[in-house]
């Protein structure tokens, strides 16, 4: 298990994988990355002590040290957008257009990944591969084509398994999915979209992927809010954060994207202090 020392964004770990810069030492936890020198150093003043065969070195558990290591802490944020033939679909696309774009801003600096999952007809695909480049999105989320059923399983399917694979390769990565539809699915994997959707969230929330919905779908204003769409079942069962955002702007996405992003790192942060 991995215990960080957080000063802003940058970490001090010491780590299974033993990677980053071997910044300082500290006494023993795990004994997965000792500090040789260090040890070596810890043991010399007592040698006189301690009895020697020939001219080794005898070194005690006292003596041993362990590496701590400097790396970084960032976020792989993927949104999953429902681009289907449902009302707004046009709009949902462009506000997640510049959310992403804004996060891209100072992805560079802090490491994070950003990636666009789109869902519609029969299919969900990987419109944005995982980056921190602000050319690349402009160049891959030019034209994205909308209309057909929504495919939403397989949309929130798609988002997990390209955070997973990630999680697979950077085990140090915070993870962030964010969802954007009117949760008004029309096709599933098999006949009970609604088991098939409730199944996924919850593999998302075993995984400690953190899930954020952007709820699009628009209720007429009556004494009883009438809802068709999944989305408050999704952020329920994973574990979620829920927005009601009817009204959409790239603005509105954007701070909530940007909001629940520092507030994760922040989470983490009073977690490793604590």
């Amino acid at each position: 298990m991995k215990r960080f020392y957080v000063s802003g964004r940058r970490v001090e770990t010491s780590s299974a994988e033993n990677r980053g810069r071997y910044a300082r030492i500290r006494m023993p936890k795990e004994l997965k990355d000792i500090a040789f020198d260090a040890t070596m150093r810890a043991a010399a003043p007592h040698q006189k002590f301690r009895q020697r065969n020939g001219n080794s070195i005898i070194i005690r558990d006292q003596d041993i040290r362990e590496k701590t290591r400097t790396g970084k802490v960032s976020v792989t944020c993927v949104f999953v957008v429902d681009v289907s033939g449902s009302m707004g679909a046009e709009k949902r696309m462009e506000s997640a257009k510049g959310a992403i774009l804004s996060l891209l801003e100072d992805a560079y600096r802090n490491r994070d990944r950003v990636s666009l999952v789109a869902f519609r007809g029969n299919e969900a695909e990987v419109i944005l591969p995982l980056c921190s480049s602000v050319d690349l999105a402009y160049k891959q989320l030019r034209n994205m084509p909308t209309g057909g059923k929504t495919p939403l399983a397989r949309g929130l399917m798609k988002g997990y398994e390209v955070l997973m694979n990630e999680k697979k390769k950077r085990k140090e990565i915070i993870s962030l999915l964010i969802l954007i539809s009117d949760g008004r699915a029309n096709i599933g994997f098999g006949r009970n979209i609604r088991e098939e959707l409730l199944s996924i969230a919850h593999q998302i929330k075993e995984t400690g992927i953190h899930t954020v919905i952007i709820d699009t779908e628009s209720v007429k204003r009556s004494f009883i809010k009438y809802q068709l769409g999944y989305c408050r079942d999704i952020a329920d069962t994973s574990g979620g954060v829920y927005y009601s955002l009817s009204e959409l702007s790239a603005e509105g996405v954007s701070s909530v994207a940007q909001h629940e992003k520092d507030r994760l790192i922040s989470s983490f942060i009073a977690g490793v202090r604590g």
